[in-house]
């Protein structure tokens, strides 16, 4: 599921006790439980400093199998960075993965590091500032994760081919969205970065052309696939993840309920799914 339509479930999180953050990072809803899970991935990625990132993101990623797949988990009014660690769902768990990755890159790698990292990925320039401000589009979130320098999207080495995207869903369907069904002046923001978004050039490998080019992707590659939905960009994403000339990819899944390496190679998987057209492939940066 993608970053979008985890939105469109509105599910509550709940059941988790939810602690401030210090009080200069008063902005941050998280656990001690999330505290403690840092602390181990921390532990066992500190001799990878300086391994590649696709390497460093694929053990953190095999590091989180099981962990239960849940949507919703940041629809939490006020709006605030938080944190979940137990619970994830697809756009989050890669998020998650690519954040830790990051901060294990650090010198002195911290919490904060990571909530830093973590908001750099999921907010507009990294600042939170109301329920627009989150990069509800995996297209932008991509575009952003770009000018940082974190990943390039190859999906044109890849094979791919220009497609023209539209995006309206949210725009559209504002009552699939508690934050927005009441709020015209936010149903007006997201339809101008909307339109913002049309202007830019996208690509994807259709279906039928994946067999060819699947080849080109690389474990620790990051895997969207595309939506047939009518303004809507991406229906899921995940890690590609090889096995000899076998590529699958590891993810939270919406079948299986949790974090899990999917059993089909990703061609298969993908060819069974009717609401997904294609993939566009983004590849970590080395730093």
């Amino acid at each position: 599921m993608s970053m979008l339509k985890s939105v469109v479930m509105c599910v509550l999180l709940a059941g988790i006790s939810f602690c401030s953050a210090a009080v200069e990072r008063g902005d941050v809803r998280y656990s001690q439980k999330d505290v403690d899970k840092f602390e181990e991935v921390m532990a066992l990625t500190a001799g990878d400093r300086e391994a590649p990132m696709s390497e460093l993101v694929v053990k953190i990623a095999k590091h989180f199998l099981g962990t239960p797949y849940v949507a919703g988990t940041l629809e939490i009014e006020p709006e605030q960075l938080t944190v979940n660690m137990a619970e994830t769902d697809c756009i989050l768990f890669v998020e998650m993965c690519v954040a830790l990755a990051l901060t294990a890159k650090d010198a002195e790698p911290s919490f904060d590091n990571y909530l830093d990292n973590l908001a750099s990925l999921r907010y507009r320039d990294g600042i939170v500032d109301g329920y627009t401000s989150r990069l509800h589009y995996t297209s932008e979130w991509i575009a952003q994760g770009e000018r940082r320098g974190v990943f390039k999207e190859v999906t044109s080495d890849c094979g791919g081919r220009p497609i023209a995207q539209k995006f309206n869903f949210m725009s559209t369907h504002p009552a699939s969205y508690k934050q927005l069904k009441d709020s015209p002046d936010d149903v007006a923001k997201m339809r101008r970065i909307e339109q913002a978004l049309e202007a830019q050039d996208y690509c994807y490998i259709p279906k039928a052309d994946l067999p060819r080019c699947v080849k080109d992707i690389r474990s620790g590659d990051i895997v969207a696939f595309c939506s047939t939905v009518a303004g809507l960009d991406i229906a899921h994403i995940g890690i590609a993840l090889r096995d000899g000339d076998t590529l699958t990819f590891i993810h939270a899944s919406t079948t299986a309920k949790k974090v899990i390496i999917n059993p089909q190679p990703l061609v298969t998987y993908i060819n069974g799914v009717k609401s997904q057209s294609g993939l566009r492939v983004i590849r970590l940066t080395d730093r």
